[in-house]
């Protein structure tokens, strides 16, 4: 059975069909059929978020899906948290609004480099990385770029999201909550994380492979983790679509760029 957390590129290796269900749920998945666009785009999101992208209800979704590879068996209960209200609804009460200084703008439009078949990312970073402080992203989309909050959230960035039409309009600025916390984080940083403490150091080096090899690989040898086991990944660049991931399995990551094309990243176990 499909699942809510089943990632699209998955979704669409083990059973094709489903595209043209996604497509017929929402016009803004007509970007899959690119196969640059999609195997860009397809391994950051999962149905979930597929669903808050076409603004559909997941449940709605997870049934299309189901039907569409006959193995659908039961009725997909509702995605409620302990508080009743949905995912959904939480995300957007936590949304921290706030006053708009026009003046601090920073406009950037995706919408030409994903129509040119290129994935935005790299784009959307190097952006973030020109902005000054006090500095407001707005991003202009055609879809929700839900896998961004957390990436750019790890940066210390907020977002507040509107949309107009079938345009959407995202806000992303510094946030002193989720700086405080960074900072709080970078007090038990490198400086305090010395690799040689560890009895065992596991070594892997991604450099020369493709996504989303290196995510597998890294994803992997987290088993081998424990107190007293490190791993020391060798890797091109960082790699924020994975921090999410191992803070969710109870790892911390730390990473020291050494030049433009080499990031040296320890990994260790969170302690209870």
């Amino acid at each position: 059975m499909i699942t809510k957390d089943l990632k699209i590129s998955k979704l669409l290796a083990q059973y094709p069909q489903t595209i043209d269900v996604l497509v017929g749920v929402s016009s803004h998945f007509r970007k899959l059929k690119n196969p640059i666009l999609r195997k860009a785009l397809s391994g950051r999101v999962n149905v979930e978020q597929a669903a808050r992208i076409a603004n559909v209800d997941v449940n709605i979704l997870l049934t299309k899906l189901n039907n569409s590879i006959n193995n659908f068996s039961e009725e997909i209960n509702s995605v409620n948290n302990n508080d009743g209200k949905t995912v959904k609804e939480n995300q957007e009460m936590q949304e921290n609004l706030f006053e708009i200084d026009q003046s601090k703008v920073v406009t950037f439009d995706v919408r030409p480099i994903i129509a040119g078949g290129k994935d935005p990312l790299k784009f959307i970073l190097a952006k973030v990385k020109e902005l000054k402080n006090d500095e407001i992203l707005l991003l202009i989309n055609s879809f929700e770029p839900i896998p961004l909050y957390t990436v750019l959230g790890r940066q210390g960035y907020a977002h507040k999201t509107e949309k107009e039409n079938d345009v959407f309009k995202i806000y992303f600025y510094k946030d002193s909550i989720l700086n405080a916390a960074e900072d709080e984080t970078k007090s038990h940083s490198d400086d305090e994380i010395n690799i040689a403490d560890f009895e065992n150091i596991i070594e892997v080096d991604v450099r020369e492979l493709e996504p989303p090899e290196p995510m597998v690989k890294i994803l992997e040898a987290l088993s081998k983790i424990d107190d007293k086991t490190a791993l020391l990944m060798h890797h091109h660049r960082e790699p924020l679509m994975l921090y999410p991931k191992l803070e969710e399995r109870g790892y911390r990551a730390f990473c020291t760029k050494i030049n433009e094309d080499y990031f040296k990243i320890v990994i260790i176990k969170k302690k209870d």
